[in-house]
Protein backbone atom coordinates (compact mmCIF):
# COMPACT_ATOMS: atom_id res chain seq x y z
CA UNK A 1 0.00 0.00 0.00
CA UNK A 2 1.61 3.36 -1.21
CA UNK A 3 2.21 5.86 1.65
CA UNK A 4 -0.19 8.65 0.44
CA UNK A 5 -3.21 6.10 0.96
CA UNK A 6 -1.82 4.69 4.63
CA UNK A 7 -1.59 8.55 5.95
CA UNK A 8 -5.27 9.17 4.63
CA UNK A 9 -5.89 5.79 5.97
CA UNK A 10 -4.25 6.45 9.16
CA UNK A 11 -6.10 9.90 10.07
CA UNK A 12 -9.15 8.85 9.84
CA UNK A 13 -8.21 7.28 13.21
CA UNK A 14 -8.84 10.78 14.45
CA UNK A 15 -11.60 12.90 15.69
CA UNK A 16 -12.77 14.50 12.93
CA UNK A 17 -12.00 18.31 14.46
CA UNK A 18 -8.85 17.47 15.02
CA UNK A 19 -7.73 16.04 11.49
CA UNK A 20 -9.24 19.66 10.49
CA UNK A 21 -6.94 21.17 12.46
CA UNK A 22 -3.85 19.01 12.13
CA UNK A 23 -4.42 16.66 9.70
CA UNK A 24 -2.45 17.96 6.82
CA UNK A 25 0.39 18.41 8.62
CA UNK A 26 0.61 15.33 10.14
CA UNK A 27 -0.50 13.66 6.95
CA UNK A 28 3.17 15.79 5.32
CA UNK A 29 5.02 14.51 8.17
CA UNK A 30 4.01 11.02 7.91
CA UNK A 31 4.74 11.12 4.03
CA UNK A 32 8.52 12.93 4.98
CA UNK A 33 9.84 10.37 6.96
CA UNK A 34 8.20 7.67 5.43
CA UNK A 35 9.51 7.34 2.05
CA UNK A 36 7.55 5.12 -0.60
CA UNK A 37 6.31 3.01 2.51
CA UNK A 38 5.46 3.41 5.76
CA UNK A 39 6.95 1.60 8.44
CA UNK A 40 5.05 -0.46 10.73
CA UNK A 41 6.24 1.19 13.70
CA UNK A 42 5.33 4.85 12.13
CA UNK A 43 1.71 2.79 11.77
CA UNK A 44 1.20 2.28 15.65
CA UNK A 45 2.49 5.03 16.83
CA UNK A 46 0.36 7.30 14.90
CA UNK A 47 -2.61 4.83 15.81
CA UNK A 48 -1.50 5.01 19.25
CA UNK A 49 -1.96 8.83 19.30
CA UNK A 50 -5.42 8.41 17.48
CA UNK A 51 -6.45 6.31 20.03
CA UNK A 52 -5.64 8.76 23.11
CA UNK A 53 -7.21 11.87 20.99
CA UNK A 54 -10.55 9.96 20.42
CA UNK A 55 -10.85 9.02 24.32
CA UNK A 56 -9.76 12.95 24.69
CA UNK A 57 -12.49 14.04 22.62
CA UNK A 58 -14.30 11.81 24.61
CA UNK A 59 -13.95 13.60 27.74
CA UNK A 60 -12.23 10.40 29.26
CA UNK A 61 -8.67 11.59 29.86
CA UNK A 62 -7.42 13.58 32.87
CA UNK A 63 -6.21 16.26 30.83
CA UNK A 64 -9.96 17.54 30.41
CA UNK A 65 -12.47 19.33 32.75
CA UNK A 66 -14.35 17.68 35.34
CA UNK A 67 -17.44 18.30 33.62
CA UNK A 68 -16.29 17.15 30.45
CA UNK A 69 -15.37 14.05 32.16
CA UNK A 70 -18.12 13.77 33.86
CA UNK A 71 -20.08 13.86 30.30
CA UNK A 72 -17.54 11.14 28.78
CA UNK A 73 -18.08 8.61 31.55
CA UNK A 74 -21.55 8.79 31.52
CA UNK A 75 -21.43 8.28 27.64
CA UNK A 76 -19.09 5.28 27.67
CA UNK A 77 -21.84 4.15 30.12
CA UNK A 78 -24.65 4.19 27.33
CA UNK A 79 -22.43 2.92 24.53
CA UNK A 80 -21.93 -0.20 27.16
CA UNK A 81 -25.31 -0.56 27.68
CA UNK A 82 -26.36 -0.63 23.93
CA UNK A 83 -23.76 -3.52 23.57
CA UNK A 84 -25.09 -5.45 26.24
CA UNK A 85 -28.87 -5.42 24.97
CA UNK A 86 -27.66 -6.29 21.76
CA UNK A 87 -25.84 -9.60 24.15
CA UNK A 88 -29.02 -9.49 26.10
CA UNK A 89 -30.98 -10.16 22.62
CA UNK A 90 -28.33 -13.30 22.15
CA UNK A 91 -29.57 -14.98 25.84
CA UNK A 92 -33.24 -14.15 25.63
CA UNK A 93 -33.93 -15.76 22.33
CA UNK A 94 -31.41 -18.86 23.10
CA UNK A 95 -33.09 -19.54 26.86
CA UNK A 96 -36.74 -19.69 25.17
CA UNK A 97 -38.63 -22.40 27.17
CA UNK A 98 -35.56 -23.58 29.00
CA UNK A 99 -37.89 -24.01 31.87
CA UNK A 100 -39.96 -26.91 30.00
CA UNK A 101 -36.54 -28.86 29.23
CA UNK A 102 -35.72 -28.77 32.86
CA UNK A 103 -37.47 -31.09 35.89
CA UNK A 104 -39.11 -29.61 38.35
CA UNK A 105 -37.05 -30.30 41.43
CA UNK A 106 -33.87 -28.63 39.84
CA UNK A 107 -35.57 -25.33 39.16
CA UNK A 108 -34.54 -23.80 41.86
CA UNK A 109 -31.23 -22.09 41.33
CA UNK A 110 -31.86 -21.34 37.67
CA UNK A 111 -34.95 -19.69 37.97
CA UNK A 112 -33.65 -17.49 40.60
CA UNK A 113 -30.68 -16.61 38.54
CA UNK A 114 -32.79 -15.98 35.72
CA UNK A 115 -35.31 -13.98 38.11
CA UNK A 116 -32.16 -11.70 38.66
CA UNK A 117 -31.34 -11.53 35.06
CA UNK A 118 -35.17 -9.83 34.18
CA UNK A 119 -34.87 -7.45 37.30
CA UNK A 120 -31.29 -6.24 36.55
CA UNK A 121 -32.86 -5.64 32.74
CA UNK A 122 -35.83 -3.67 34.17
CA UNK A 123 -33.81 -1.68 36.79
CA UNK A 124 -31.44 -0.89 34.01
CA UNK A 125 -33.25 0.00 31.28
CA UNK A 126 -35.62 2.69 33.71
CA UNK A 127 -31.97 3.86 35.13
CA UNK A 128 -31.23 4.60 30.62
CA UNK A 129 -35.07 6.14 30.84
CA UNK A 130 -33.94 8.35 34.00
CA UNK A 131 -31.00 9.66 32.27
CA UNK A 132 -32.43 10.55 28.80
CA UNK A 133 -35.74 12.07 31.05
CA UNK A 134 -33.40 14.64 32.92
CA UNK A 135 -31.59 16.48 29.73
CA UNK A 136 -34.97 15.76 27.89
CA UNK A 137 -35.53 20.00 28.54
CA UNK A 138 -32.08 20.92 27.32
CA UNK A 139 -32.50 18.73 24.21
CA UNK A 140 -35.81 20.18 23.63
CA UNK A 141 -33.47 23.94 23.38
CA UNK A 142 -31.20 22.16 21.04
CA UNK A 143 -33.61 20.85 18.94
CA UNK A 144 -35.73 24.39 18.58
CA UNK A 145 -32.27 25.92 18.01
CA UNK A 146 -31.76 24.13 15.56
CA UNK A 147 -29.20 21.76 16.47
CA UNK A 148 -30.38 18.82 14.52
CA UNK A 149 -28.64 20.10 11.27
CA UNK A 150 -25.37 18.68 13.26
CA UNK A 151 -26.81 15.58 13.92
CA UNK A 152 -28.40 15.06 10.66
CA UNK A 153 -26.39 12.38 9.13
CA UNK A 154 -26.92 10.39 12.62
CA UNK A 155 -30.10 10.80 12.61
CA UNK A 156 -31.04 9.72 8.77
CA UNK A 157 -28.83 6.48 9.26
CA UNK A 158 -30.66 5.55 12.19
CA UNK A 159 -34.17 6.13 10.50
CA UNK A 160 -33.31 4.29 7.77
CA UNK A 161 -32.42 1.36 9.33
CA UNK A 162 -35.44 1.88 11.62
CA UNK A 163 -37.82 1.46 8.80
CA UNK A 164 -36.27 -1.46 7.46
CA UNK A 165 -36.68 -3.02 10.50
CA UNK A 166 -40.47 -2.83 10.40
CA UNK A 167 -41.18 -4.69 7.33
CA UNK A 168 -38.20 -7.68 8.15
CA UNK A 169 -39.78 -8.17 12.07
CA UNK A 170 -43.25 -8.51 10.34
CA UNK A 171 -42.33 -10.68 7.71
CA UNK A 172 -40.29 -12.71 10.19
CA UNK A 173 -43.56 -13.49 12.56
CA UNK A 174 -45.23 -14.21 9.77
CA UNK A 175 -42.71 -17.10 8.61
CA UNK A 176 -42.66 -18.26 12.44
CA UNK A 177 -46.28 -18.53 12.32
CA UNK A 178 -46.39 -21.12 9.73
CA UNK A 179 -43.09 -23.31 11.34
CA UNK A 180 -43.24 -26.07 14.14
CA UNK A 181 -41.56 -25.56 17.17
CA UNK A 182 -38.76 -27.53 16.00
CA UNK A 183 -38.07 -25.40 12.86
CA UNK A 184 -38.19 -22.45 15.09
CA UNK A 185 -35.75 -23.88 17.41
CA UNK A 186 -33.10 -24.47 14.67
CA UNK A 187 -33.96 -27.35 12.92
CA UNK A 188 -35.01 -25.16 9.58
CA UNK A 189 -31.80 -23.81 8.23
CA UNK A 190 -33.05 -20.63 6.00
CA UNK A 191 -35.29 -19.41 9.11
CA UNK A 192 -32.29 -19.70 11.02
CA UNK A 193 -30.33 -17.48 9.26
CA UNK A 194 -32.92 -15.02 8.74
CA UNK A 195 -33.73 -14.87 12.80
CA UNK A 196 -29.68 -13.82 12.79
CA UNK A 197 -29.69 -11.65 10.27
CA UNK A 198 -32.88 -10.00 11.41
CA UNK A 199 -30.93 -9.77 15.02
CA UNK A 200 -28.19 -7.77 13.03
CA UNK A 201 -29.98 -5.25 11.51
CA UNK A 202 -31.93 -4.69 15.08
CA UNK A 203 -28.31 -4.53 16.61
CA UNK A 204 -27.60 -1.72 14.07
CA UNK A 205 -30.91 -0.47 14.55
CA UNK A 206 -29.65 -0.01 18.63
CA UNK A 207 -26.64 1.00 17.35
CA UNK A 208 -27.76 4.01 14.83
CA UNK A 209 -30.28 5.09 17.74
CA UNK A 210 -27.13 5.71 20.30
CA UNK A 211 -25.15 7.05 17.81
CA UNK A 212 -27.74 9.78 17.61
CA UNK A 213 -28.08 10.22 21.54
CA UNK A 214 -23.97 10.58 21.74
CA UNK A 215 -24.11 12.89 19.18
CA UNK A 216 -26.82 14.90 20.86
CA UNK A 217 -25.50 14.67 24.27
CA UNK A 218 -21.94 15.90 23.43
CA UNK A 219 -23.78 19.17 21.97
CA UNK A 220 -26.03 19.70 24.88
CA UNK A 221 -24.96 22.61 27.03
CA UNK A 222 -25.49 20.83 30.98
CA UNK A 223 -25.09 21.95 34.25
CA UNK A 224 -23.15 20.51 36.67
CA UNK A 225 -25.79 19.20 38.66
CA UNK A 226 -27.40 17.73 35.82
CA UNK A 227 -23.91 15.75 34.85
CA UNK A 228 -23.85 14.52 38.48
CA UNK A 229 -27.26 12.78 38.34
CA UNK A 230 -25.65 11.28 34.96
CA UNK A 231 -23.04 10.30 36.52
CA UNK A 232 -24.80 8.22 39.51
CA UNK A 233 -27.19 7.02 37.07
CA UNK A 234 -24.15 5.74 35.08
CA UNK A 235 -23.15 3.96 38.31
CA UNK A 236 -26.64 2.15 38.75
CA UNK A 237 -26.68 1.19 35.50
CA UNK A 238 -23.15 -0.33 35.41
CA UNK A 239 -24.34 -2.20 38.86
CA UNK A 240 -27.11 -3.76 36.90
CA UNK A 241 -25.40 -4.90 33.93
CA UNK A 242 -22.66 -6.62 36.40
CA UNK A 243 -25.32 -8.26 38.23
CA UNK A 244 -27.05 -9.51 35.00
CA UNK A 245 -23.92 -10.48 33.95
CA UNK A 246 -23.05 -12.90 37.50
CA UNK A 247 -26.78 -14.15 36.95
CA UNK A 248 -26.14 -15.37 33.37
CA UNK A 249 -23.36 -17.06 34.36
CA UNK A 250 -24.81 -18.85 37.52
CA UNK A 251 -27.61 -19.62 35.22
CA UNK A 252 -25.90 -21.08 32.53
CA UNK A 253 -24.04 -23.16 35.09
CA UNK A 254 -27.12 -24.53 37.07
CA UNK A 255 -28.75 -25.41 33.71
CA UNK A 256 -25.71 -27.11 32.44
CA UNK A 257 -26.11 -29.36 35.96
CA UNK A 258 -29.46 -29.71 35.85
CA UNK A 259 -30.37 -30.33 32.05
CA UNK A 260 -27.54 -30.33 29.78
CA UNK A 261 -29.72 -31.48 26.95
CA UNK A 262 -31.39 -28.26 26.70
CA UNK A 263 -28.57 -26.87 25.13
CA UNK A 264 -28.05 -29.35 22.23
CA UNK A 265 -31.81 -29.87 22.22
CA UNK A 266 -31.97 -33.50 22.88
CA UNK A 267 -34.76 -35.38 24.80
CA UNK A 268 -34.79 -34.34 28.62
CA UNK A 269 -32.55 -37.24 30.46
CA UNK A 270 -29.80 -37.19 27.34
CA UNK A 271 -26.41 -36.47 27.81
CA UNK A 272 -25.17 -33.11 26.80
CA UNK A 273 -22.54 -30.48 26.73
CA UNK A 274 -23.07 -27.20 28.37
CA UNK A 275 -20.44 -25.43 25.78
CA UNK A 276 -22.60 -23.21 23.66
CA UNK A 277 -21.37 -20.42 21.45
CA UNK A 278 -24.50 -18.37 21.31
CA UNK A 279 -24.21 -18.42 25.37
CA UNK A 280 -20.73 -17.82 24.93
CA UNK A 281 -20.49 -15.07 22.58
CA UNK A 282 -23.26 -13.13 24.54
CA UNK A 283 -21.52 -13.85 27.45
CA UNK A 284 -18.17 -12.46 26.51
CA UNK A 285 -19.80 -8.92 25.36
CA UNK A 286 -21.46 -9.02 28.36
CA UNK A 287 -18.31 -8.82 30.26
CA UNK A 288 -16.77 -6.36 27.79
CA UNK A 289 -19.38 -4.03 28.23
CA UNK A 290 -19.65 -4.49 31.69
CA UNK A 291 -16.02 -3.60 31.80
CA UNK A 292 -16.74 -0.62 29.90
CA UNK A 293 -19.40 0.71 31.61
CA UNK A 294 -17.53 0.29 35.25
CA UNK A 295 -14.91 2.41 33.69
CA UNK A 296 -17.13 4.80 32.65
CA UNK A 297 -19.29 5.25 35.49
CA UNK A 298 -16.27 5.15 37.65
CA UNK A 299 -14.62 8.02 35.73
CA UNK A 300 -17.50 10.56 36.14
CA UNK A 301 -17.70 9.56 39.71
CA UNK A 302 -14.03 10.70 39.95
CA UNK A 303 -14.71 13.75 38.13
CA UNK A 304 -18.02 14.45 40.11
CA UNK A 305 -16.31 14.14 43.42
CA UNK A 306 -13.24 16.54 41.88
CA UNK A 307 -15.63 19.04 40.97
CA UNK A 308 -16.85 18.99 44.25
CA UNK A 309 -14.12 19.66 46.02
CA UNK A 310 -12.94 22.52 43.88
Amino acid sequence: MSAERTSGLLLRLYPTGWRARYGDELELLILETSGGRVPWRTRLDVARAAGHEQLRNAGLTADRPPTERMRGGALLALCAWGLFVVAGMGVQKFSEHWRAATPPGSRGLPAAAFDVLLVGAAVGSLLVVAGVAVVLPRVGCFVRSGGVRHVQRQLLAATALSVGAVPASVGLIVWAHGLSAAARAGHDVAYGVAVALWALLLACCLAGWTAVGIAVARRLDLSEVVLRVEAVLAAGVAVSMAAMTTATAVWWAALAHAAPWFFSGSPAGSPGSAFEPVLLVAGSLMVLATSAAGVGAGRALHAASEARGT
